[in-house]
């Protein structure tokens, strides 16, 4: 046991350190045009369909429901995982370290992304290879018979690079806030289906970042010279909300069927921005307003669940039926959607 502990503490402190280390290397200017911030904050997809963010299309595998209804009352527990997805945003290996005490879990996720988009007008940029936001959560957990319910706090942290550039545009990392998630897993298990339900709300927190432009301009003399442009952003996704409820038919010991919905429901975020220039002492400050992350989506889903040697395959498609954005820029569609995970219990 002790040295779970180790090994736990250790992986842990690691954790930590990545973490205030990206925090610092975050405190830099970067050069882009203003349009790239604010086109990448009226567009809500990147935020919306990437599941290590919203959470809300998860669906879970048959170890993680066999485990649920497994409920340690006595020593403590300590896990190492590793999980692979693939979505049509991103790409990305997540490492998962909890420890429980009978009822009680604390857990952390360490993301890296493999790959990662966001989409411009023109299209999608891609950017690959980066430290995501790590997070830590803490849960209750109650399983009683055939009944499993879990309350859960969850803090993330911007630990992911939120200026990382590709092709001269932002692709980042990580929403660039501290966020909060508050989330409530329900499980009704029988012996021929199995009922799962998942309501989660996240609460952004506000992104800063400061954009430094060259500009060309005359001075007294009406000679042209090069100077600076500071834009200082501050920006906040909106507050998500979001319903996950699928039902489930284990045809297997290996493997069971899923059909569900789920609705997500985002508020429109917040900008704000001020500008000053090197050449003299204008300042233009822009009062905060609302951006155009305003959406409504419900969509049915589908998925079958692998389990095989201790490793479980998740592949799960959803498709639109209903689809409200406030984005006048980029219109989202109602677009099939897909989410693969392979999971593994390392110890």
């Amino acid at each position: 046991m002790s040295n779970f502990f180790k090994r736990f503490s250790l992986l842990l402190a690691l954790g930590c350190l990545l973490s205030v280390g990206y925090v610092q290397a975050q405190e830099l200017n970067i050069t882009v045009y203003p349009e790239n911030v604010e086109t990448l904050q009226d567009n809500p997809e990147g935020f919306l369909e990437d599941p290590l963010v919203n959470g809300g299309i998860n669906v879970p595998g048959n170890s993680e429901t066999e485990n649920n209804f497994k409920l340690s009352e006595g020593n403590v527990q300590f896990g190492v995982s590793a999980e692979v997805g693939f979505s049509p945003m991103s790409k990305y290996l997540n490492i998962p370290l909890s420890v429980g005490y009978k009822g009680f879990s604390l857990a952390v996720n360490v993301p890296f992304y493999i790959q990662r988009k966001a989409k411009y007008s023109h299209g999608y940029v891609s950017a690959y290879g980066g430290l995501g936001d790590v997070s830590a959560s803490l849960s209750y957990k109650l399983q009683k018979q055939s009944i499993f319910e879990a309350i859960s706090f969850t803090t993330s942290f911007p630990t992911g690079n939120k200026n990382r550039m590709s092709k001269g545009y932002i692709v980042p990392m990580g929403t660039g806030s501290f966020d909060f998630i508050f989330s409530n897993t329900f499980q009704y298990r029988h012996t021929h289906f199995r009922i799962y339900n998942n309501i989660s709300y996240r609460l952004s927190g506000k992104c800063k970042r400061d954009i430094k432009l060259a500009v060309p301009y005359y001075d007294e003399d009406t000679v042209l010279r090069s100077g600076n442009e500071m834009i200082n952003y501050v920006t906040s996704n909106g507050n998500l909300l979001s319903c996950n409820t699928s039902f489930d038919y284990p045809a297997f010991s290996w493997m069971s069927v899923h059909a569900g919905f789920a609705v997500m429901n985002s508020s429109a975020g917040t900008l704000y921005h001020k500008h000053t220039f090197s050449w003299n002492d204008d300042v233009y400050e822009f009062p905060t307003e609302k951006a155009n992350q305003a959406y409504t989506s419900i969509e049915v889903r589908g998925a079958i669940a692998f389990s095989y040697w201790g490793i479980d395959l998740m592949c799960v498609v959803a498709q639109p039926v209903y689809v409200y954005t406030q984005n006048q820029n980029i219109k989202d569609s109602q677009k099939f959607n897909f989410y693969i995970r392979l999971s593994k219990k390392i110890f």
